[in-house]
């Protein structure tokens, strides 16, 4: 195995270049008769807001996720008016609401998760190879996830930080055509139906740091439907040690946890991180993983495309997740992935260094069974930057009623100083 085998599967790419612009765009159409509810999702005793809890609509497919603050806002049609909010955490008892709660609340209701103690039949779990059991979640795929196309609805933000500051931000609407879980030479096709992103010229000096491929990556971190962490399914024992953790519960559900990280003495560079499988289903569920950068030179080659000369850069961290619904059929579907990757660029002849931080996130809010296909001149590509393929921020009331990830308040503000720069520009 060689590491260009890691960099098709899962490996992010930056290119760091001088300053470029282009446009394009998508067409769907919004749902009418829309309503929607909003909240905040906190520890039930510590009052901790919960990070990317699952908010959907009960025994439908229509969902989110909370932001970084524990806040969501769902829209859906309004036929779905009597039914119950799920809120569902790692760890947690799921919650439940009537949508009637939210709707007859003029501010958002704030619902407390009670953090899930596993009963002592569940938490002394019969010994079990973990390697096996990686093995056996895999085998199951074929019942699990679905063998046929899948069309989904979802929502995909980019940001790049250069320190504590937002440079540049980019979100889309995106539809999804997503490929069996099965063994096939099919790829997931993405298309954006509307997007907006901004680039900030006055915090960015000589160095403009530019995110390619980050829609497609976010659908290749989907474990189950690609090569396992850099290395083929039969070969995982070859590079990787597992090890049983503490079972969790998720959505009412027990999970196996195995912890995993690469063999000593492998050349190449891998992963450690967690696998999260549903007891009864053997489905895989959730995946966290890091990359291991330990080898500073090695990975920053992974990573970085194009970059001047006489600048180096280095990579510090590289953190990735990957999470799993199971839908009113019984399959599970790809719900949410995760990238954050960090690191240091420093010119030559320059004292300081500075560090610059990429976050993606990517969450899928319906699904359907009818599938069609996207239009080639329309699809993403892996060679395509996000930030060129959508508009200004300039509509406050952009995504009609698509559903989004709520942004954080130090986002929202950027948005909003985004959209009054933009208005001095245009009078």
């Amino acid at each position: 195995m060689k590491t260009d085998l890691i960099k098709k599967s899962v490996a992010k790419v930056l290119a760091i270049s001088m300053l470029a612009m282009f446009g394009a765009q998508f067409s769907l159409q919004a749902q009418e008769n829309t309503l929607s509810v909003s909240g905040i999702v906190i520890d039930s005793e510590t009052r901790r807001p919960m990070v990317f809890a699952s908010v959907s609509i009960q025994d439908i497919g229509i969902g989110i996720v909370t932001n970084g603050e524990g806040f969501f806002t769902l829209k859906f049609p309004s036929q779905y008016a009597d039914k119950s909010i799920t809120i569902s955490y790692l760890g947690y008892h799921t919650g439940v609401m009537p949508i009637a709660e939210f709707r007859a609340s003029s501010k958002p209701l704030t619902i407390g998760l009670i953090q899930a103690a596993l009963p002592i039949p569940m938490a002394t779990v019969k010994p079990i190879d973990p390697l096996e059991l990686v093995k056996e979640s895999f085998r199951n795929i074929r019942y699990n996830f679905p063998q046929e196309r899948m069309q989904m609805t979802g929502f995909y933000r980019e940001m790049i930080r250069k320190g504590n500051t937002y440079v540049t931000l980019s979100e889309a609407v995106i539809d999804v055509q997503k490929s069996p879980y099965s063994p096939t030479f099919a790829v997931d096709q993405v298309g954006i139906y509307k997007g907006r992103g901004s680039i900030d010229w006055s915090r960015i000096d000589t160095v403009f740091v530019k995110f390619q491929g980050g829609i497609r990556s976010a659908l290749e971190i989907d474990v189950a439907n690609n090569l396992f962490l850099g290395v083929r399914e039969t070969e995982i024992d070859q590079y990787y040690n597992f090890q049983l953790d503490r079972p969790v519960q998720m959505n009412n559900r027990i999970n196996y946890v195995v912890l995993f990280d690469q063999k000593p003495g492998a050349e190449d560079i891998l992963f450690r991180g967690k696998v999260y499988i549903d007891m009864e289903t053997k489905a895989i569920v959730r995946v966290e993983f890091n990359m291991n950068v330990e080898n500073k030179e090695q990975a920053t080659n992974i990573f970085i495309r194009r970059k001047p000369a006489g600048l180096k850069a280095r990579v510090e961290y590289a953190a990735y997740m990957v999470q799993y619904k199971q839908l009113p059929s019984g399959v599970w579907a790809f719900d949410y992935s995760r990238t954050d990757i960090k690191f240091n660029a420093k010119w030559a002849k320059k004292l300081f260094s500075q560090n610059y931080t990429i976050t993606s996130e990517m969450a899928m809010t319906d699904y359907s069974r009818e599938s069609y296909r996207i239009p080639q001149a329309s699809r993403v590509k892996t060679t395509d930057i996000t930030l060129y393929r959508v508009a200004d921020f300039e509509d406050p009331g952009f995504w009609e009623d698509y559903n989004t990830i709520e942004p954080e308040s130090s986002i929202e503000s950027v948005i909003s100083r985004i959209i009054r720069q933009l208005k001095r520009r245009n009078r």
